[in-house]
């Protein structure tokens, strides 16, 4: 997509003075799997572009090399980092900027909401990649697995360069439950073989993330594979599970 595309993507005509946008921005530790790029984006009447940009990535090996060879013990190789933008809503200026910045960073909720959407739209480029390219190892993402969370605005020219006019850091999220839980005593049991991880477990979360990204029908699809699970190998957390999935029911409505 050249400038002019972009620049119309963030909702500007030639004859439009608007050339700013708000955005978010992460910083993600890897290769996610998309190609470095600007992507036009489209839901409803609104448009946004998804900007995707490789930093400090290591010369791939040649594709020629088949055998194994030899190494010598020494520091880990750098690893690249993903830089992903998400552009959101027109501004007039710079003013305009700073002050849809200032008021996003004080309401909690509609910061994020912000993260949210443009995680959404990440994971839905993800999900057609990972479609396509018939791998289910392609995963999704989310903001507390950034190594580096940012909200701010700039000119269509330097969100295409990654670039911006004026940004905060956010501080790192919380991880959910992983911050109130120790998962080392089950995964401990699970790895010696004293406990197991039940097939209805992982249909589960599968369908509470398909859930929070607004894949409706695939999360209820999930849920009616995990009850059947239950109902085939009910297990000794059968009745726990069981309740875990009518809540998430009861959330899809």
């Amino acid at each position: 997509m050249n400038r002019v595309a972009l620049t119309r993507a963030l909702g500007y005509t030639p004859r439009n003075s608007i050339t700013r946008a708000s955005f978010v921005q992460l910083e993600l530790a890897g290769r996610i799997g998309l190609t470095e790029g600007r992507y036009l984006v489209r839901e409803d009447d609104a448009e946004r572009v998804l900007i995707v940009q490789e930093i400090d990535a290591p010369r791939p090996q040649r594709r020629g090399r088949r055998r194994a060879r030899p190494v010598a013990p020494e520091e880990p190789e750098q690893v690249p980092v993903t830089r992903v933008t998400v552009t959101g809503v027109a501004l007039d200026d710079a003013s305009a900027g700073s002050a849809w910045l200032r008021e996003t960073i004080g309401d909690r909720e509609r910061g994020a909401q912000e993260l949210r959407d443009a995680t959404r739209i990440i994971n839905r480029a993800l999900s057609a990649l990972r479609a396509e390219a018939r791998d289910p190892l392609v995963q999704e993402i989310g903001v507390t697995k950034a190594l580096t969370i940012r909200l701010g605005h700039g000119t269509g020219d330097e969100l295409a360069e990654g670039r911006w006019t004026e940004a905060s850091q956010l501080p790192q999220p919380r991880r959910g439950r992983l911050d109130d839980v120790d998962p080392q005593s089950r995964v401990a049991a699970v790895l010696a073989g004293r406990d197991e991880v039940h097939p209805a477990e992982t249909l589960m979360q599968r369908a509470r993330l398909d859930a929070q990204q607004g894949r409706d029908a695939e999360a209820r699809y999930g849920l009616q594979a995990a009850r059947a699970a239950l109902r085939e190998e009910p297990g000794p957390r059968r009745d726990q599970l069981m309740k875990e999935l009518a809540a998430i029911e009861e959330r899809l409505g």
